[in-house]
């Protein structure tokens, strides 16, 4: 039987948001990207200015081919009154002096960030934000947006859209029930059969 994916559950993405942006902006704006959007590190870390667009009623949006043989998507980038989840203000803040081609997010020399650099970013803010070891894997993004959406109420096709998967089998496996669910439905079972 295949596993559910591993995702960032209860407060996990918060603290990890909340470590990166005391640490950079920059570090912020990928982990955050990459929650909301679901996007794979290769996507993350190619992203230009160019990727983005104000409609005419000033929403913005965030347009992606999708790798692995995936669809395109364009979604609106997330405002919020939560400054960790205010994706949009701080996109429009950190992209405004930037020109089409340019890269978003670069290494300290200046230069096209690695997947290996990503993850090693990544793997920092996850020790410094106190994530569990199991999950301080870049793609873990990707799996906290299909399991979110899947908790919010989100159906298969909606996931796929989101995630941007061509094929729906690719999508279905964000309806697994993870070990963090399960082990919640278990504390709650048997504090209900304990009387508490």
């Amino acid at each position: 039987m295949t596993k559910a994916p591993v995702a960032l559950v209860g407060g996990e993405l918060r603290q990890l948001l909340e470590a990166a942006r005391k640490h950079s902006l920059r570090n912020h704006l990928m982990w955050v990207l990459g929650a909301t959007h679901g996007l794979r590190v290769s996507e993350i870390i190619t992203l230009k200015r160019k990727n983005f667009s104000v409609s005419s009623n000033d929403v913005l949006y965030l347009t992606v081919q999708r790798l692995k043989g995936s669809e395109k998507t364009t979604q609106e980038v997330l405002k919020s009154g939560d400054h960790l989840f205010d994706v949009s203000t701080a996109v429009r803040e950190y992209i405004k002096d930037l020109r089409p081609n340019d890269l978003l997010f670069r290494n300290s020399k200046g230069e096209l960030l690695t997947r290996d650099g990503a993850a090693w970013l990544f793997e920092q803010d996850c020790e410094r934000a106190g994530v569990p070891e199991h999950k301080s894997f870049i793609h873990v993004l990707k799996h906290t947006a299909g399991i979110t959406l899947r908790k919010s109420g989100a159906d298969i096709k909606t996931i796929q859209e989101v995630l941007g998967h061509k094929n729906i089998n690719s999508a279905a496996q964000y309806l697994r029930i993870g070990a963090d669910e399960a082990d919640g439905v278990r504390q709650r079972a048997f504090a209900m059969a304990a009387g508490s």
